[in-house]
């Protein structure tokens, strides 16, 4: 029943056993009271969970809190400087012990997966669920391959003088209540977690059990602890003996299966290779950057950290380091200036009055700080190379760091989230530090934008973290919108149309207006099973703008019990053909507006059709045949004063864009490609289809639906038209009510905001919660900064940007992100000559 820690194949003798010569001979019992004195559970420092709060084996209280990093690398200098003051600011208030564990493992996509899997079951097309398989296989092979996540802990233990639990737990949360306070300060976020105990299990559970399985009920297992046989509500406490002997524990339920302790590099643990590292106290350099240890928070899969800080009273310090500064002095008169550790004395003895001065006139608190790293891996070669790597950082750093030899246990240990560094290995780690060099190492810089579900954009270049968005989740984003921008060859459309493949494979409905190069479009539409309709003079497709596809105004007409109201469907319409018409007859007058209107009303109603909303189904409740503009030109010509815009009508009619719609307008995934328009037909050919999607969108607020708008400054630039371009900016305004998003792109910054002085542009930008800036030149760079209040960090990181590669903004949280694509989606985006050709040639070759 018991889990046995394993001592190697054979026996070794006593008298042989190095480690025992040199370190004693390990203790039988390290678990007082444990049924299994020699279990794997004497690895599990912790006896009880209770009211969010660790009861450790050797009878403290610890508080753990669960932090969300920022990206501070591209915050601006001041910015920096702010973060790193507030920190120094709850470093002088916060409790005397601290430690800083940064977890690293294989990113859990199970519930990626899980929601592909419902997506893909409930796919009818056979191409979208095709590109559902490889999109998953792709997110499979980047979590095995390459990306990571990190959850960053804050633990302290209580050091109060309270007995009762109660008033313990009230302490640290009050604690805790500080802590959240000044780490918002710094842009951190503490997450408070609803079931906190569930939380602790999980924290103590994957810090021991490593690969981490997400499969595992932690509500379940917490379920478990308490006695096996009896009421569950009986406090342990009033248990006899055999009674308690039959408690499942916390030890029981966090313990490993098997471990073997008897190697000098590594522990072995459920057949996962551990090694414990830390750097010598000695070897920090004097001065160090900002966000110092960053660079070993970011080292990758399977290398953790933790970082501990050990604050001592002035008092206590000021007398030793006095005295040491006195002695030093006295020993260097009798030292020659030629001598090796003359320079070294003189050091000393800087250093000393520099800590005073610090402790006496500025504030600043003496502390001693810690650095444990861990190395996890399934096979002795990558635990090796792994451990290479953080050698090799730490030197690049001037650093020297160790390994724990012999000591690995102890080392797991300490880098358990209690609180507890080993005594050993805090006196070889050992280095002081003042208040605002603690502040300075500030490990919490490792920003990660990856929800549980949603869709996959690419890796995050910063730390190797997935980056999905789930852009349709209200609780955490106020808008899911994008814009996008980037210079021509950057990958702005690859993107755009990349994220609205994967957006239909989540069963979002796609629409897709493409004024410029609308062609690059066809075939991954074609492809996913999708409509691609060519908008333009000649072109075999045709919608009838003056086609009635809806019975109501009322968005909310299928609720229950919800009153449904009368406004008119056919005067929306009448004003979306006048928009239309004037779009391309600019020059209207208010006569020829007001007859036009009489004109259509008097065309509509040739068709039975009035400003009743009834009167536009037929008795079986199927719509009535409609007008088209060959239909609405007899009526024109009845007016002398429509003239002009009967030769309008008439110009559309002649070039085939005036009939009857022939096009199947039901797909889940539709491109209106207009770029076959010439440059002063563009608004008005995409305005059939802006017109068409309004429609669309506003019939349900239950589906998901997406509306991609490429170059759509053609609308709102020189030669658009003003009010095209507030139909769709109306358009990204209303979208999020009707449950949509408005994804825009342009890789021509300056013209984006052309019109009236940016409104176009500032409107668009304003309502996009998600911006994301491929590579650009300087100054289009430039004119975002303005927009979006960029540091000057994330203006270089814009233009050092390669191919594909861009930094990704949701709201404050900024992260530089690198598009990946399946090989299957590639080959259907890319616009790349060369690809293009080899693909030709394996045609042809077939």
């Amino acid at each position: 029943m018991g889990k046995s820690k394993t001592k190697g194949q054979r026996e070794k003798p006593k008298g042989f056993d190095l480690k025992s010569l040199l370190l004693g001979s390990p203790r039988e019992t390290t678990v007082p009271g444990s049924r299994f004195p020699n279990g794997t559970q004497s690895l599990v420092p912790v006896v009880d969970i209770r009211q969010g709060v660790l009861i450790t084996e050797d009878g403290r209280y610890v508080k753990v809190l669960e932090i969300l990093p920022t990206n501070f690398y591209l915050k601006s200098r001041i910015e920096q400087q702010n973060i790193l003051y507030y920190l120094s600011s709850y470093l002088k208030i916060a409790p005397p012990s601290l430690q800083i564990l940064v977890t690293t493992q294989r990113a859990d996509i199970d519930a990626y997966c899980a929601q592909m899997e419902r997506y893909y079951n409930t796919e009818t097309n056979e191409a979208c669920k095709e590109m559902i398989v490889e999109d998953v296989q792709l997110v499979d092979y980047l979590a095995a391959t390459e990306i990571v996540t990190r959850r960053f802990y804050l633990i302290f233990a209580y050091t109060g003088a309270a007995s009762e639990l109660d008033d313990i737990a009230r302490e640290l949360a009050e604690q805790a209540e500080t802590a959240y306070q000044y780490l918002d300060y710094c842009g951190l976020e503490v997450l408070r977690h609803d079931r906190y105990d569930e939380f602790l299990l999980k924290t103590l559970y994957t810090a021991i059990h490593k690969p981490y399985t997400s499969q595992v009920d932690f509500t379940a297992l917490l379920s478990q602890i308490g006695p096996v046989c009896g009421a569950s509500d009986i406090p342990a406490e009033e248990l006899d003996d055999e009674d308690a002997d039959g408690m499942t524990t916390v030890q029981d339920v966090l313990a490993p299966t098997e471990c073997d302790l008897t190697h000098k590099g590594y522990l072995l643990i459920d057949g996962v290779f551990h090694t414990y590292l830390y750097i010598s106290g000695y070897s920090y350099p004097t001065e160090m950057g900002p966000a110092w240890l960053s660079p070993l928070v970011e080292l990758g899969d399977g290398i953790s950290l933790s970082f501990f800080l050990d604050r001592k009273r002035k008092e206590q310090v000021l007398p030793k380091i006095a005295k040491t500064t006195m002695l030093n002095r006295t020993r260097l008169r009798d030292v020659e200036d030629t001598r090796a550790d003359y320079e070294e004395l003189d050091d000393a003895i800087s250093s000393g009055l520099y800590i005073k001065d610090k402790l006496n006139r500025e504030g600043e608190d003496f502390w001693y700080m810690h650095t444990l790293i861990e190395v996890t891996a399934l096979d002795e070669e990558t635990l090796n190379r792994r451990v290479q790597q953080v050698q090799n950082l730490c030197a690049s750093m001037n650093m020297t760091v160790r390994r724990a030899d012999w000591c690995h246990e102890q080392g797991f240990r300490s880098m358990l989230p209690v609180a507890r560094l080993d005594a050993d290995l805090a006196k070889k780690s050992k280095r002081n530090i003042l208040t605002s060099g603690a502040a300075a190492a500030f490990p919490f810089s490792s920003y990660e934008l990856c929800d549980d579900t949603g869709v996959l954009l690419g890796i995050n270049l910063h730390n190797n973290s997935a980056v999905i968005v789930d852009n349709y989740d209200t609780d955490q984003y106020s808008n899911g919108s994008f814009a996008i921008f980037g210079m021509s060859g950057a990958g702005k459309t690859f993107t755009t149309l990349l994220l609205a493949l994967r957006l239909r494979m989540c069963g979002v409905l796609v629409f897709i207006i493409a004024p410029e190069k609308g062609f690059e479009y066809r075939a991954a539409c074609e492809a996913i099973g999708g409509q691609y309709l060519r908008i333009a003079p000649g072109s075999d497709d045709c919608i009838n703008l003056m086609e009635i596809r809806r019975t109501t105004l009322d968005i909310d007409s299928n609720i229950t019990d919800n009153v449904q109201r009368s406004d008119s469907v056919l005067l929306d319409k009448v004003q979306d053909i006048h928009t239309y018409l004037r779009l391309r007859y600019p020059e209207m007058t208010p006569e020829e507006s007001y007859q036009l209107n009489i004109a259509l009303l008097e065309c509509y109603e040739s068709f039975g059709i009035t400003k009743d909303n009834a009167s536009l189904l037929k008795p079986d409740g199927s719509f009535k045949e409609m007008p088209d503009f060959t239909h609405l030109y007899p009526f024109l010509l009845k007016y002398p004063v429509l003239k002009n815009v009967a030769l309008a009508v008439k110009e559309l009619i002649d070039f085939g864009m005036g009939g009857q719609t022939n096009v199947d307008l039901t797909s889940s995934f539709i491109v209106f490609d207009t770029s076959g328009n010439k440059q002063q037909d563009i608004s008005s050919s995409t305005f059939i289809a802006t017109s068409f999607i309004r429609d669309e969108t506003s019939r349900s607020r239950t589906r998901k639906k997406a509306v991609f708008g490429d170059e759509l400054w053609l609308i709102a630039g020189n030669e658009g038209n003003e009010q095209a371009a507030d139909f769709v900016i109306e358009l990204a305004k209303t979208i999020r009510g009707y449950g949509g998003i408005f994804v825009s792109a342009t890789q021509n910054t300056m013209d984006y905001f052309a019109l009236r002085d940016g409104k176009f542009g500032d409107a668009i930008l304003n309502n996009s919660r998600f911006k994301l800036l491929l590579q650009m030149e300087e100054p289009e760079a430039r004119k975002l900064q303005e927009k979006l209040g960029l540091s000057e960090e994330e203006v270089m990181q814009i233009v050092r940007c390669g191919r594909g590669q861009g930094l990704l903004c949701a709201g404050k949280s900024r992260i530089c992100v690198e598009i990946r694509a399946s090989q299957l989606e590639y080959d259907l985006i890319t616009t790349n000559r060369a690809d293009l050709e080899k693909r030709e040639a394996k045609e042809s070759a077939i």
